[in-house]
C-alpha cells in the first residue's frame, strides 16, 4: 500500500525563540510550510536554515492566513501546528497511522496539554482542552479571525495522545498575546453591532475568573492557575474595551500633542503670562492690577487671559476695561490644561508664566524666575514660595503619587520616613508645584508637549512636574521670593463648584495612577484607591442624608453619587478620563 503524504503548516510572527523546535517537532510531515507574517527578528533565517517551504504574507486575521497555507499545500492531508507546541513521539506515529489507514474521518480533534512556563497545568480549564488539527485539504476550511475554528462538511473524529502546548513563557508576553487577541476579537463584535454594558465590563471578567479558578478547580494548579484565570479574566475584559475603542475612536480621536503647531523659537517678548479664568472676575481684578504699572525695564512681557466661556457678560467689561491684555475666550469650559495650552499657543514670549487668576504678582518674583532660567537651562520648571491670604507659606515639600501617598494618614507616615527634599539657601527641589504659579520655558514647554488634557482639573501640575522630571529637567521652588495666592478663590466659589473640583481631585487621581503607572502595581493603585473612596466616601453619604444641614457632610452626599456616576461611567466607556476632559474620545 503506497503511504500517504502529510504537508505540516506553522504559521509565525516573531517566534525566533519556539520555531526551531516546532520544525523539529514536524520532521515526520512529507512537506513544512511556514507561512509567516513577515517576521522582523530571527524567525526567517532560522526557517531559510531548515527544508521548509516559506510563504510570507501580510497579516489580516488567523482564518485567512491559514486558508491562504492551506492552498499552498501539495497533499491532502494538512496537520497544523502553533510554533508554540510539538507533537511527542507517540502522537507522531498516531498521526502517520491514522493518515495511512481506511479512516471515515476528514478531521480529528486532538487534546492538548497546557504548559506554564515548563511546568504542565492538569486543571485551570485545560483538562479538555482540544483543537482540530489533523484535516483533509478538501473538505475543511479555517473560519473566525481569532480562535478560529475548521469548519468540514465530513465528519470529525478524536486522536488518542496530545500535543504540548507552550503558550505561557512570560507574564507580560502572554499578556501582549492576549492584548492582541482581543483587538481581532473586537473587530468581529463591532461587525456583529455588539453593545457594550457595565455587565461586560465588569461581572463577565469576574465570571470568567470565577469558572476558570473555582469550577474548573485552577486554584488545584497554585499560584500557576490564579496567575492565568487572572489574565484570562483580563483578556475577557480587554476585549470589550477594545469594542468601545473601536466604536468611538471613529467619532472623535484623542488628540496626542495638543501643542503640535506651538513655535518653540518665538521670542517677542521675555515672558507670557498666561491666565486661566472661569467666573473668577473679582480675583482677576485685582491680578491684572497687578501688572498695571509694572515696568519693562527689566523684562519685556505681554498678558493673556484665557477665558473657559465664563458666559456672563464680564468678557466684554474686561476687555475695555484692561486694554494691554490680551483676552482669549476659550470655546467652553474645556479645563485648566487645554487653556493653558491654548494660552501658549497665542503667546509670543520666550519664557510662559502660568498664574492662577487668584495670585497677586510681584515685579521681582518675576524677575528672580526669569534670571535663574537663564542661568540653569536644567531648571525645567520654577515656582516661587505662595503667601495665602493669612498671611502663611503655602506647601513647598510636594512628592509624587506613589503606592504609599495615596491617602493623606500615609502620606505623613511616608514623609517622615523618607528623606528630607534636596534644599540649599535659594532653592528647595521639590517634586513637584502648584499649577498656580509655573515658570516654564518655551524650549522645555514644547519639549514635553505642554499641559496634560487628560485632566480636566487638578493634577495637570503634577502631570506636567512628572513630565519633565522623566525628561531630565528639575523642578525647583524659590525660597527668597513669593507672590500672594488666595488658595480657592478661582475653584471653590460655591456648593455646587466645590462639589465639581472636589470630585475632579479623586478623578484625576485615578487619571494620573493610569498614565504614570504599570502592571501589577498600576492594578494596585487603582483597586485601592477605589476601595478607600467608596468606603470613606459611602460613610460621609450616609452622614449627609442624616444630617443634611451641615454643610461638609452634605457635600459629602453629593461626592459619593459623583463617584459612583464616574465609576460608571469607566465601566460604560472603558476609560479612566473624567467626562469632562478634552482628550474624551466621545462625547456625550
Amino acid at each position: 500500500m503506497k503511504k500517504v503524504k502529510i504537508t505540516a503548516i506553522i504559521p509565525t510572527f516573531n517566534e525566533e525563540l519556539d520555531i526551531q523546535r516546532a520544525l523539529d517537532s514536524v520532521s515526520f510531515a512529507d512537506e513544512v510550510i511556514v507561512i509567516d507574517s513577515y517576521s522582523t527578528d530571527r524567525t526567517i533565517e532560522i526557517v531559510k536554515n531548515s527544508s521548509a517551504k516559506l510563504i510570507q504574507r501580510r497579516f489580516d486575521n488567523f482564518s485567512s492566513q491559514k486558508n491562504y497555507a492551506i492552498s499552498k499545500a501539495s497533499y491532502e492531508w494538512i496537520f497544523l501546528l502553533d510554533a508554540d507546541e510539538t507533537v511527542p513521539i507517540k502522537l507522531k506515529e498516531e498521526l502517520i497511522n491514522i493518515v495511512n489507514s481506511d479512516t471515515v474521518y476528514d478531521a480529528f480533534f486532538i487534546y492538548r496539554s497546557y504548559f506554564f512556563k515548563n511546568k504542565r497545568l492538569r486543571f485551570s480549564g485545560w483538562q479538555r482542552d482540544k483543537v482540530i488539527r489533523l484535516f483533509k485539504k478538501s473538505t475543511c476550511r479555517y473560519k473566525g479571525k481569532v480562535h478560529e475554528e475548521i469548519t468540514t462538511t465530513g465528519k470529525i473524529g478524536f486522536l488518542k495522545e496530545k500535543l504540548n502546548h507552550y503558550s505561557y513563557k512570560n507574564y507580560f508576553r502572554y499578556k501582549n498575546k492576549l492584548r492582541k487577541y482581543a483587538k481581532l476579537q473586537a473587530e468581529e463584535l463591532m461587525v456583529q453591532g455588539k453593545i457594550i454594558t457595565p455587565y461586560h465590563l465588569f461581572i463577565k471578567p469576574f465570571v470568567r475568573f470565577f469558572i476558570q479558578y473555582v469550577i474548573q478547580l485552577g486554584f488545584l494548579d497554585g499560584v500557576n492557575g490564579f496567575v492565568i484565570s487572572w489574565l484570562h479574566a483580563f483578556g475577557v475584559w480587554r476585549r470589550y474595551v477594545e469594542v468601545l475603542n473601536l466604536k468611538y475612536s471613529s467619532v472623535a480621536k484623542i488628540k496626542k500633542n495638543p501643542i503640535e503647531k506651538f513655535n518653540s523659537s518665538l521670542s517677542e517678548k521675555d515672558i507670557s503670562i498666561i491666565i486661566v479664568n472661569y467666573k473668577s472676575w473679582k480675583h482677576l481684578s485685582l491680578c491684572l492690577k497687578a501688572f498695571e504699572t509694572m515696568r519693562e525695564d527689566e523684562f519685556s512681557f505681554e498678558l493673556i487671559v484665557v477665558d473657559n466661556k465664563s458666559n456672563d457678560g464680564k468678557l466684554k467689561e474686561f476687555t475695555k476695561k484692561f486694554p494691554f491684555v490680551k483676552f482669549i475666550e476659550n470655546t467652553g469650559n474645556n479645563g485648566f490644561a487645554n487653556a493653558c495650552n491654548l494660552g501658549a499657543l497665542n503667546a509670543v514670549g520666550n519664557n510662559l508664566l502660568f498664574l492662577n487668576p487668584d495670585t497677586i504678582a510681584n515685579k521681582e518674583a518675576i524677575a528672580l524666575m526669569l534670571k535663574t532660567a537663564k542661568s540653569n537651562s536644567n531648571y525645567g520648571i520654577i515656582s516661587c514660595n505662595q503667601i495665602n491670604d493669612n498671611g502663611k507659606v503655602e506647601k513647598q515639600d510636594r512628592v509624587f503619587l506613589q503606592l504609599f501617598t495615596l491617602f493623606g494618614f500615609f502620606r505623613i507616615f511616608f514623609r517622615s520616613l523618607s528623606k528630607k527634599t534636596k534644599e540649599n539657601k535659594e532653592f528647595i527641589f521639590t517634586d513637584w508645584v502648584s499649577g498656580s504659579v509655573v515658570f516654564i520655558s518655551r524650549g522645555w514647554f514644547q519639549k514635553v508637549d505642554g499641559w496634560n488634557e487628560d485632566y480636566w482639573m487638578y493634577y495637570e501640575d503634577v502631570d506636567l512636574s512628572k513630565k519633565v522630571s522623566d525628561a531630565g529637567g528639575k523642578v525647583v521652588l524659590l525660597k527668597n521670593t513669593s507672590i500672594l495666592h488666595n488658595h480657592g478663590g478661582a475653584s471653590r466659589i460655591n456648593f455646587k463648584t466645590a462639589t465639581i473640583t472636589k470630585t475632579e481631585v479623586l478623578i484625576s487621581k485615578h487619571v494620573y495612577i493610569h498614565n504614570h503607572f504599570r502592571g501589577v502595581l498600576k492594578f494596585t493603585m487603582l483597586l485601592w484607591l477605589i476601595i478607600v473612596t467608596l468606603f470613606f466616601k459611602s460613610i460621609t453619604a450616609i452622614l449627609g442624608m442624616l444630617f443634611f444641614f451641615v454643610p461638609k457632610l452634605k457635600l459629602g452626599m453629593y461626592l459619593f453619587i459623583a463617584m459612583i456616576r464616574y465609576y460608571y461611567h469607566c465601566l460604560k466607556k472603558g476609560t479612566w478620563l473624567s467626562s469632562r476632559s478634552m482628550n474624551l474620545p466621545y462625547k456625550g
